[in-house]
This record gives structure tokens, sequence and C-alpha cells, in this order.
């Protein structure tokens, strides 16, 4: 306490999701079941009230998907909200457009495991959650951000990341952008993975237990 100190040892979410990415492999077969390795896929989640409570955005971030679908299969696990008002906010020729479309896969909510898989494999991730925009970051996937704003402001200063809101023409814009400038480089913000081995050796060789 006479000797206090700060650290810089990483983000032990980046060792989390390292370390269960291990076991996804083993414990999850979505990848198989859902055909997903004949051809690149976009992963893309939909749950906040901002976007599947209100029809003109909803619709807008689903002419999206229909517009990529065009161009790359589209895996959409569906939030129990976002399936129950798709029904509501979108226009019946929407509905039927989305459901109907070959390269569109809406699937039930998966597991923590399978998003893992998800996420690993897919070729890139449009998301308006906080903690999918950081996994897509960890397993170097570019991301297209469904808000206007984001807490993770460092994914995209690196370039790795896009908000685009729930704006079409913004969301095509970044795929485009990502399709011919594929991201290759990654830095290190959140740690190398073993921020965990690190806090805990630091709090050995302090005796503070």
């Amino acid at each position: 306490i006479d000797n206090p100190k700060v650290y810089h040892c990483g983000d032990i979410m980046y060792d989390n999701s390292l370390h269960f990415a291990a076991i996804a492999e083993e414990k999850t077969d979505i990848i198989q079941r859902l055909e997903l390795t004949a051809k690149p896929y976009i992963l893309a989640t939909i749950h906040r009230d901002t976007n599947t409570d209100h029809p003109e955005r909803l619709s807008a971030i689903f002419r999206s998907i229909i517009k990529l679908s065009e161009e790359c299969q589209v895996v959409l696990p569906l939030h129990p909200r976002t399936a129950k008002l798709l029904k509501t906010n979108l226009d019946e020729t929407l509905q039927k457009h989305i459901f109907s479309c070959q390269n569109i896969k809406l699937i039930p909510p998966v597991s923590f495991l399978e998003m893992i898989a998800l996420e690993r494999h897919a070729l890139l991730v449009m998301t308006d959650s906080g903690g999918v925009q950081k996994e897509a970051y960890f397993f170097k996937k570019p991301c297209i951000i469904l808000r206007p704003e984001t807490e993770w402001v460092e994914i995209v200063e690196t370039g790795n990341a896009v908000l685009a809101d729930a704006d079409e023409g913004r969301i095509m814009q970044a795929w485009q952008h990502f399709k011919g400038n594929p991201p290759t480089v990654f830095p290190e913000i959140f740690g190398d993975g073993h921020a965990a081995e690190f806090m805990l050796e630091k709090i050995i060789s302090c005796k503070v237990l």
C-alpha cells in the first residue's frame, strides 16, 4: 500500500476469447451444420432497441442485408426481440424478400461457443453489439458498426471498424471499402492474450494475499 503501481496489462476479455475459441473448435459443429465451409459469409447481429424498435432504421439495415446477400452469404442469428419486430416493423415486401432469400441464413439464437466459432470463420462482422465489435477485432475481422457511436473507439481508429449507423448508404460504402481493402494489420491494443497471467504474477510478487 505504501508503494502503489499502475500496470498496462491488456484486456482480460481478449484472454477469454482466445481461451474459448480453442474450446469452440472442439465442442461446436455450427460451421459444418450450417454448411458455411464452402464460401465466405458475413456475420450479422441486430438486437438494440434503438434499431429494432424503429421501423425506418430496421428497414434500412435489412435493405442493406438484402443488397449484401447479392454479393456474399449473410448469417444472422435472430435475437428474440428482432425476430418479433421483423413482423411488425418491416413491410410485407421486405419481409418476403428476407425470408425467401437463399443467401440469407436466419437462424435461432446461438450459444456463446457457437457465436465465437461464427465470428472466427466470418469474412466480416456487422453488428450493433458492443461485445461482438470487440470480438471481431480479437479474431482479426473487419466490422461494420450499426450504431452512430461506439465504446471501442480504438477499433475505429485503427481502421478495422467503421461506424455506419442504420444508414443503408454508409453500410454499403463500408462493405465496398473492406471488400476492396481487407485489413491485414490489427495492432495489439488489447494486449497479447496473457493479461490474466500478468495480473496474477504481479499480485503474487506484491504479496498482498
